[in-house]
């Protein structure tokens, strides 16, 4: 473990990648924060345009359908850019090789949702759910193309078209679902939400252009396939862990009460679009670091592959633990800030929530770590573990709760369970693996600047929304100036943001 102190720049990391990096995290960052902002338009506004029934059903259909559209979103964007980013001059073969095989696994998915809504809806003991799927279901065969341009322009480090693609499409979500949702309800949404998938890929077509070139230079179908095999088992796993609650809650729920299935299913939906933010933070930094550790280990740069790692860590802990404090500190108080006083219900639950999305969030940052440095079976068995305790865990604790809060409360421990014991499991491999991890000291750092943090936010009374919004903000800055105070966030680092910030113009 290095003892350098934690603020001190790597000579290890080259300078221009480092920049290339600082100014990626700028394009692609400012476009999350885009993407999480039209995110909770979409929600926040969407509970109140539709019963919180219905909120439950949109919540829980859209969780099994974003398990595979995720997936093929994910495994298809690293597969891209990984083979992509290895030598620029197969950009176009990869592209053509890519789109060649997403578009047949794009109508097979589409297919099998379509065709298997009625098993779907089963499960959740609700039948009125089988128009839900049908819709729903050519959101992933769109996607499957849509990733491949996405992969394409990662690959090769054209990250301000990324954040263009990603902004576009939250604004024509955004607009397209709530307007939908007002005309039709839960079926006007999932129309908006389709349609808007078919905007993007035209865009992304017009934009990236499709596959030119010689059409004899090809890039290996067959190794597009293992590698992509691989990495699909483990974006499955994740988006699974990052979905799979929802659902089974409605499940266990559904079999004492059908309708008060429903009801609680969008309680806890509401606490997932908080509890989630971590998580879609954090995958800035994944889209950033896997073509600079991607060149890095094949190339065989031992130290350059240690100094990403390090500091992709550190940093992303330090992300990680400020959306933490602020959504675990006051819970009560978001929830009322942002959705109507139905939804308080599922307010003690948030902070176990919270505590296993950031776990989620750091451990899909080490796992991005591990596939772009070829280890995609080591990332593909911790996610596959972190999924079995959840679920083994919410089938242990679920069944047996009260309906209500209680029931609430053991889905989020269950399922923060399986995210802290994968987290803990992913620091030890990266660690013996690739050398690199966020330095003891800064951990420590990390969490005493958190505990006070919000133990100073959970003694200030609170009275009203404008007074839970500003403690929440007022424990944020607790936070950053402890990590001032203490020398987390020293000099070094604050003049290695200065000059990204002046790159990034």
């Amino acid at each position: 473990m290095s003892t350098a102190p934690p603020s001190s720049p790597s000579p290890a990391v080259p300078v221009d990648r480092a920049v290339e990096a600082g100014r990626g995290a700028l394009f692609i960052g400012a476009a999350k924060v885009f993407f999480m902002l039209s995110g909770f338009v979409q929600q926040v506004f969407l509970a109140r345009l539709i019963t919180v029934a219905a909120y439950g059903a949109f919540g829980a259909v859209n969780s099994t359908i974003s398990i595979v559209n995720n997936t093929v979103v994910q495994f298809t964007v690293q597969g891209v850019s990984k083979f992509t980013a290895e030598d620029d001059r197969h950009a176009e073969a990869v592209k053509r090789s890519g789109l060649a095989i997403m578009a047949v696994v794009g109508v097979v998915l589409c297919a099998a949702f379509f065709l298997g809504a009625p098993l779907f809806a089963a499960f959740e003991n609700a039948p009125g759910y089988v128009p839900y799927y049908r819709i729903a279901a050519f959101i992933p065969m769109l996607y499957s193309v849509y990733a491949v341009f996405v992969g394409s322009v990662n690959g090769q480090r054209q990250f301000r078209k990324q954040a263009g693609f990603d902004m576009t499409f939250s604004t024509a979500k955004t607009i397209l679902l709530l307007g939908l949702a007002a005309v039709a309800g839960v079926k006007g949404a999932f129309a908006g939400f389709a349609l808007a998938a078919v905007f993007i890929v035209i865009v992304a077509a017009r934009v990236v252009g499709l596959p030119r070139g010689d059409r004899d230079v090809t890039f290996p179908i067959k190794r597009f396939v293992t590698f992509l095999g691989t990495i699909f088992g483990y974006n499955l796993f994740l988006n699974a862990e990052l979905l799979y609650d929802q659902p089974l809650l409605h499940h266990f729920a559904g079999l004492v009460d059908a309708e008060q299935g429903k009801i609680i299913a969008g309680h806890y939906a509401a606490l997932r679009t908080l509890a989630l933010l971590p998580y879609q933070a954090l995958l800035v930094v994944t889209f950033v670091i896997f073509p600079l550790i991607s060149r890095a280990t094949f190339a065989e740069d031992r130290e350059a592959t240690r100094a990403y790692v390090a500091q992709t860590l550190r940093y992303a802990l330090l992300l990680a633990t400020a959306m933490g404090v602020a959504l675990g500190a006051r819970p009560a108080a978001l929830i009322a800030i942002l959705f109507p006083p139905a939804y308080a219900e599922g307010a003690a639950a948030l902070p176990i929530l919270v505590v296993g999305e950031c776990c989620l969030a750091l451990l899909s940052v080490s796992c991005a770590i591990l596939n772009a440095a070829g280890r995609a079976t080591a990332s593909l068995v911790l996610m596959a573990l972190t999924v079995a305790i959840g679920i083994g865990t919410a089938f242990a604790l679920v069944p047996g709760s009260a309906l209500g809060p209680d029931m609430l409360r053991a889905a989020a421990i269950a399922a923060s369970t399986g995210m802290v014991a994968g987290f803990v499991g992913a620091v030890v491999y990266v660690k013996a693996t690739l050398g690199g991890s966020a330095p003891l000291p800064s951990v420590v750092r990390i969490a005493v600047a958190a505990g006070i943090a919000v133990a100073v936010g959970h003694f200030i009374p609170v009275h009203g929304k404008v007074l839970g919004l500003a403690v929440t903000i007022l424990v944020v800055v607790i936070y950053a100036g402890a990590l001032v105070a203490l020398g987390e966030f020293g000099p070094a680092d604050r003049a290695k943001f200065r000059r990204v910030l002046r790159r990034g113009h």
